[in-house]
């Protein structure tokens, strides 16, 4: 069974290149989405919201139940979340071999990773705002960009592969 595990910033591409998989697709972001649309507001107010009231911590276990249900059925499945961190990173593939253990399962984590310009991300943020009413908050962004580490086979992935993007002036 292959996981595929995208890493990299918001508006880096990790959800269009996951779409391109013929795995199945296991985010956070889709509880997120559903909330703001139920309640018509702003991703960015329904994730602050889902933040302040611990509402994420049930998203989370969305998320874990549906990696779950992957391994157990032997069904591949990709990880789209930001994922900068590498203890972030470490633990996460740590539940997930522990999960394949737990129904004797085999499986191989590919990881995904994504370094493009900054000045792309915040073109395609502003294009996700104006298209999609999709908006992150500058703070977040920032915040994401202190925090990405680029990842190592180190942290249990079994390859690697880097996604770029060059600024054409």
């Amino acid at each position: 069974m292959l996981t595929t595990i995208l890493v990299g910033l918001s508006g880096s591409g990790k959800s269009t290149h996951a779409k391109t998989l013929n795995q199945m697709i296991c985010s956070t972001d889709k509880y997120v989405e559903e909330q703001a649309n139920t309640l018509g507001i702003n991703y960015d107010n329904s994730f602050k919201m889902s933040q302040s009231t611990d509402i994420f911590k049930r998203f989370t276990n969305y998320f874990y139940k549906e990696i779950e249900y992957c391994i157990k059925n032997d069904t591949n499945f990709v990880i789209d979340r930001t994922n900068l961190g590498s203890k972030i990173r470490f633990n996460l593939i740590l539940k997930l071999r522990k999960m394949a253990r737990k129904y004797g399962k085999t499986i191989t984590i590919k990881c995904v990773y994504f370094v493009i310009p900054e000045k792309v991300i915040w073109q395609r943020l502003e294009h996700r705002k104006n298209i999609e009413n999709k908006s992150i908050s500058l703070m977040l962004i920032k915040e994401q960009i202190e925090k990405y580490e680029l990842p190592t086979t180190e942290e249990g992935f079994d390859y690697l592969i880097k996604k770029t993007m060059k600024i054409i002036a």
